[in-house]
């Protein structure tokens, strides 16, 4: 088919690609896998299912150009459609997350020693991995405090105001926090403005707690404080976070008796 014979769609798409490839130096990039894999990305934990077009709404692509990333997706077992036609994660995506789960021996090591350190505090202990401009938990130890925080493996936390995110821009190289600032800067301006502002504060926080802090910033009812470290022989950076209600979790408790016992176990796991 010729370019002249392109439905308006596709014409479309094509000048996408063609842009993206402009955009990319790295002659081995595949625009279209890195579509398809932000089609599986754009689902949310709280999302039972999604539409074709909140699904171009949320991945910035049309409607069209989805369609097909969907067909494709759900034909493969990565997608699954319910009765009304609506798409959901399928079972394929779960034997992705276990297997990058079950490599993550970092989290033996770190359980025990964050289990102690939520019991003692009355708090929720979580390590998590950036996934663009978010920290998803992998790793959650709760006290049974009956306040403590109701997060789950999976649960997402912005970069910019948690004290998780913070504490990995605050330990990220500066070329990562260059192509993370890129990123927002992208998407809009207001992101791009908070994720700025999320970076100056961690970085003041360590040069004055040694971790970073986010107290009524991510949720007005909540603190907490968090480190970044590089897990032993590992080679993507994590943080780990100490937070519960502010209720029942001080600021001057997190920093005078938690900080110390926090830092500490980042310290072990890295050495």
């Amino acid at each position: 088919m010729q370019d002249s014979e392109l439905n308006p769609a596709d014409a479309a798409d094509q000048a996408a690609d063609q842009e993206g490839t402009r955009n990319n130096e790295d002659r081995y990039y595949i625009t279209a896998l890195a579509r398809g894999l932000e089609v599986l990305a754009c689902f949310r934990r709280a999302d039972k299912s999604l539409t074709n077009q909140q699904i171009a709404e949320r991945c910035g692509l049309p409607k069209s150009t989805v369609t097909r990333f969907t067909y494709t997706l759900t034909k493969l077992g990565y997608l699954a459609q319910d009765g009304n036609g609506r798409y959901m994660l399928g079972t394929a995506t779960l034997g992705l997350g276990s297997a990058m789960l079950a490599r993550l021996d970092i989290r033996q090591l770190a359980r025990p020693m964050m289990q102690e350190l939520a019991e003692f505090s009355g708090t929720t202990v979580s390590i998590a991995m950036r996934d663009r401009l978010s920290m998803i938990y992998v790793e959650v130890c709760r006290s049974q405090a009956a306040l403590a925080l109701a997060l789950q493996v999976g649960s997402r936390l912005p970069l910019a105001v948690s004290a998780l995110g913070r504490a990995y821009l605050a330990r990220a190289s500066e070329q990562e926090r260059k192509e993370i600032l890129a990123r927002s800067s992208e998407l809009d301006e207001m992101a791009h403005g908070a994720l700025r502002q999320g970076l100056e504060r961690g970085l003041t926080d360590y040069q004055q707690y040694g971790c970073a802090t986010s107290f009524g910033d991510w949720q007005k009812d909540v603190n907490g404080i968090a480190v970044g470290f590089m897990p032993i022989g590992g080679s993507q950076l994590m943080s780990m976070n100490c937070g519960g209600p502010s209720s029942s979790v001080s600021k001057e408790f997190l920093l005078d008796e938690v900080r110390p016992r926090l830092i500490e176990i980042a310290r072990r796991l890295e050495t």
